[in-house]
């Protein structure tokens, strides 16, 4: 494997600004979630933009426990994030991200940085 192509291989990314926002949990959170939804995406298969995610998935590649995702997804639910729902029978949680909230958010972050 090349240099190039390590960073596309199997990591969670985060932002820091999110992480000084919101907390670690919910930025890697956020970030696993963000790269599913990529994953869905270019399989042209998200419902309604949303997508599929268990407890037991995320926290086999996050080691966040089914609590901290709760608390993690919390945090991002109420700062307009994320969306979850709960599709099919059996109900599935299913997440949405909202692109253009994490954009202000993350607009609104570098603004603070530099009027630092």
């Amino acid at each position: 494997m090349s240099k190039e192509n390590i960073i596309g291989t199997n990591f969670i990314i985060t932002n820091r600004d999110l992480i000084n926002k919101f907390g670690v949990n919910s930025a890697v959170m956020l970030g696993e979630l963000y790269g599913r939804m990529n994953y869905f995406r270019a399989k042209n298969e998200l419902k309604f933009e949303y997508f599929f995610a268990t407890k037991e998935s995320i926290e086999k590649s996050t080691k966040l426990s089914p609590y901290k995702q709760r608390k993690a997804t919390n945090i991002l639910q109420k700062a307009g994030i994320i969306d979850i729902k709960l599709i099919d029978i059996p109900p599935k949680t299913y997440y949405k991200i909202n692109e253009e909230n994490l954009l202000k958010v993350l607009k609104n972050s570098v603004v603070e940085n530099f009027n630092i």
